[in-house]
């Protein structure tokens, strides 16, 4: 019923007078990259954990961690 009502809501169109000046488009931007920088941070901080889940395990480590 829900998916239903927001369909109906979303075929409506009503005129809409908007104005986006050009300071909109540029913050826009600095948003985009800010998320890309801020994924890149993160990434750089927990990057051996990642690694370490992706890496197969040797032989020494399983004795290592099960003692």
């Amino acid at each position: 019923m829900k998916l239903f009502v927001f369909c109906v809501l979303l075929t409506m169109s009503i005129k809409a007078e908007a104005y986006l000046d050009p300071g909109t488009g540029s913050m826009m931007l600095q948003v985009i990259l800010g998320g890309i920088a801020a994924i890149g941070v993160a990434v750089k901080l927990y990057w051996h954990k990642l690694v370490a889940i992706f890496r197969p395990r040797t032989n020494k480590e399983t004795e290592d961690k099960s003692a």
